[in-house]
């Protein structure tokens, strides 16, 4: 890929040297706003895409796990509304069965429809890439059906600020974007809450054989569906 490498002027093609941190950052960010997942692909560190593969099988783990948090915290919330009522055993039990259900069709969901593999076993061997590509090309392809406007993406949210180099090996740099902010003046009782108007991230590079890769921070961020629960 082009990004990849740069020639000083009249470099033989034995010079090439790796493009800067902050370009080739510059190019995963326009990348990720124009959906194109191969080019993401492409410039992130391998071990980036190890990072995303363990955060889903974590996930989803989790969520065919008995005693998952969000049980819990929903019983213990819907308990204490209703400690009023007699038979508080019998609701309690109908709350686990129900978040039960959620949390079995929400993991059906995500391995059938998005990862296309039978079990969390299956996708934890599956190659990071595929994992990687199944789950952007899934969630772009809902973000457009979702779209009511259909406008294409001008430009990446985030601005590249400049990068800092900590050795040959690692260099972070820095992005901002602005923060949307409310129409109109805010209710009363948020007249304390302070106004960021930007918001700063850092995307961490790190060297892949002779190239700057990405870590893909920040990048995917209005596509954070995740193993949240879908309602039932």
């Amino acid at each position: 890929m082009a990004i990849l490498t740069s020639l000083a002027p009249g470099a033989s093609a034995q010079q090439v040297r790796p493009a800067p941190p902050e370009e080739v950052a510059r190019a995963v960010l326009r990348a990720d706003s124009a959906g194109d997942w191969a080019s993401v692909l492409r410039l992130a560190h391998p071990e980036a895409l190890v990072r995303f593969r363990g955060r889903q099988v974590f996930q989803l783990r989790m969520l065919g796990t008995p005693g998952w948090p969000g049980a819990d915290s929903a019983s213990a919330g819907t308990a204490a509304a209703d400690s009023v009522e007699a038979d508080s055993r019998d609701a309690d039990s109908t709350i686990q069965a129900r978040w039960q259900r959620v949390r079995e069709r929400q993991e059906r969901f995500m391995l059938d429809s998005i990862f296309q593999v039978p079990d969390v076993d299956s996708l934890a061997r599956t190659s990071p890439d595929t994992v990687y590509a199944r789950w952007t090309r899934e969630m772009h392809a809902r973000s457009e059906a979702d779209s009511t406007t259909h406008r294409p993406r001008e430009r990446a949210a985030y601005r590249v600020v400049g990068a800092v180099k900590e050795s040959d090996t690692l260099a972070y740099v820095v992005m901002v974007r602005p923060l949307e902010q409310p129409l109109g003046p805010l209710p009363e009782m948020f007249r304390d809450l302070p106004r960021e108007t930007h918001l700063a991230v850092l995307m961490v590079m790190r060297r892949h054989r002779s190239e700057w890769r990405s870590m893909l921070d920040g990048v995917g961020e209005s596509l954070g569906l995740n193993a949240s629960l879908l309602p039932e």
